[in-house]
Parts: C-alpha cells; structure tokens; sequence
C-alpha cells in the first residue's frame, strides 16, 4: 500500500514526519502570518455582511470578500503552487470543536 505524500504546507518540501506541518519554523510563521494578515482584512467585511445585510448588500461586501479570495487565490498559485493557504473543511471544524467554539457531539457536519 503506498503512503499519502506529505509536504510543508509553506515551501512543498516533502516531510518524513506524517504528524508534521511544516519543515521549520520559519514556514510556519509565514504561512500563519499570512493567514492572520488575510483574516484580519475580511474580518470587519463579514460582520458587517451578517449584522448590516442592507448595508452590506447595496455595497456589494459580498462580492468584495470573494474579489479578497480571488486575489489571494491568485497570489497562492503564483508564488506556492499546488499549496493552499487555508485549513480543509472538515479540519477547520475539528479545529473549531477542539477550541469549545462549536457544540460538541453529533452537528450539522458530522456526516460530511
């Protein structure tokens, strides 16, 4: 049976370590850093868009948070392709639950 290929999330590197994400530190920081800068930029835009919807929705926030993906989209397949800079689904909600930000126990995504 062959294994899954495991590479750094940040440079591609292959990783003997499964439980490892990335090669080094450095990796790491960057990858978090850019997530944490991007995060920061949608932020406001999507709390607007859930607590301002008219506002939101005759300003088009929508459509200027999926212009933001497209944009970083971009950038990931120009400067690190093949990587994506955001967690999968289902991992980001495990992530979530680990944190006690979602209910524990069967949801909504347990049979995704």
């Amino acid at each position: 049976m062959k294994s899954k290929q495991h590479a750094c999330r940040e440079c591609g590197t292959s990783l003997s370590d499964p439980r490892k994400l990335f090669c080094n530190s450095a990796h790491r920081m960057a990858f978090n850093n850019r997530r944490m800068q991007r995060g920061a930029m949608i932020y406001d835009l999507f709390r607007a868009l859930r607590r301002e919807r008219t506002v939101a929705s005759a300003m088009n926030l929508w459509s200027e948070i999926c212009r933001l993906e497209r944009v970083w989209n971009d950038e990931d397949n120009r400067d690190r392709p093949g990587r994506r800079s955001y967690t999968p689904p289902k991992e980001a909600l495990a992530n979530l639950a680990d944190k006690g930000s979602v209910p524990r126990g069967p949801t909504m995504w347990t049979n995704i």
